[in-house]
């Protein structure tokens, strides 16, 4: 399968790598009016030209799939042509900015029979997935509390897009998009949801939002999203239940930790060879294009992720709590 990729920042750059180290998939184009210095040694690498716009990839016969990796407001615009040129899509998450556009897209993928898959990569890594898999398994009895964290310094200081929330949906959209995927992929659909953030009690320059979210099947899940770190990131989750607990953190060693009612706690230490998350990802895009199996992540479960974190949004806008 041969890809192409739209933008020109660093997720752009890193979806390029990973494409040249996918057996059966190569690099053909790029296209953005600017790139980091990453993206055009990727490209470089494999000899793929960067083009100036997307249009000019999407134009050639002989790419089947892209990568679209822009600001949020443009994917409805970027997805929808590349569908129309006859090409497979892989978008970063969010899907869309909001749920008309997203609904659009889907749309649009069924009418021209291509492939859509947004980037909800959090369902690849590996100690989310396996966290799953015990409640899943009912490591934990009945699951009852879920606290989830995604913490980091304002992008681009602040004076990038990012910080532009009618273009981003700031934290909302571009953080707590993943751990709701997450929590919906492990309980199922949510219900209610209820929002507190800076931004909206008037705090400029940074943002940060705290969430209540009830899903049907009574679990409560607290979670927590930040662009008001100095420095650094965290990333955390913790699962509670009738008859155990787990936990982890992000650290050097991204293990997870099962404490049992039966028994003392446990890490369960994770394969550290385990394939990277991007790439992993990425690879269930290629293979589902080629007619294998759908991946873990699809458009609609794209569209239900945005549509919690919008509610999100506006019961921070609106101070009541949002009815799903």
């Amino acid at each position: 399968m041969r890809f192409g990729v739209i933008g020109g920042g660093g997720m752009a750059g890193y979806h390029a790598l990973n494409i040249t180290r996918m057996t059966g998939s190569t690099l053909g184009a790029c296209g953005a009016p600017e790139y980091s210095q990453f993206t055009r040694d990727v490209a470089a690498r494999v000899e793929a030209p960067c083009y100036a716009t997307a249009a000019e990839v999407l134009d050639r016969s002989d790419i089947d799939a892209v990568v679209i990796a822009t600001p949020t407001d443009t994917h409805k615009e970027m997805t929808i042509a590349a569908l129309q040129a006859g090409k497979h899509v892989f978008v970063e998450k969010p899907i869309a900015r909001t749920l008309a556009d997203a609904a659009a897209m889907i749309e649009a993928a069924q009418r021209y029979q291509r492939k859509l898959m947004p980037g909800q990569v959090v369902r690849y890594f590996r100690e989310y997935a396996a966290a799953r898999d015990l409640v899943i398994a009912g490591e934990i009895g009945t699951p009852a509390v879920a606290r989830t964290v995604r913490n980091g310094a304002v992008p681009g200081g602040g004076r990038h897009w990012y910080g532009d929330l009618a273009r981003s949906g700031g934290v909302a959209l571009d953080l707590l998009v993943h751990d709701y995927d997450w929590l919906r992929w492990t309980f199922g659909p949510a219900q209610r949801v209820y929002a507190k953030s800076m931004k909206h009690a008037g705090t400029d320059g940074k943002d940060a939002m705290l969430t209540i979210v009830r899903f049907a099947n009574g679990v409560i899940a607290h979670s927590e999203a930040s662009w008001a770190y100095p420095s650094g990131w965290n990333a955390a989750f913790e699962l509670a239940g009738s008859g155990g607990l787990i936990n982890h953190a992000d650290g050097a060693v991204r293990d997870i930790t099962l404490n049992a009612a039966t028994g003392s706690g446990a890490t369960l230490a994770l394969d550290s060879g385990s394939e990277d998350a991007y790439l992993h990802q990425v690879r269930d895009f290629a293979a589902w294009c080629a007619g294998g199996p759908a991946p873990r992540c699809v458009a609609e479960d794209g569209y239900e992720a945005l549509r919690l974190s919008l509610a999100a949004l506006e019961s921070a806008q609106t101070g009541k709590a949002i009815t799903l």
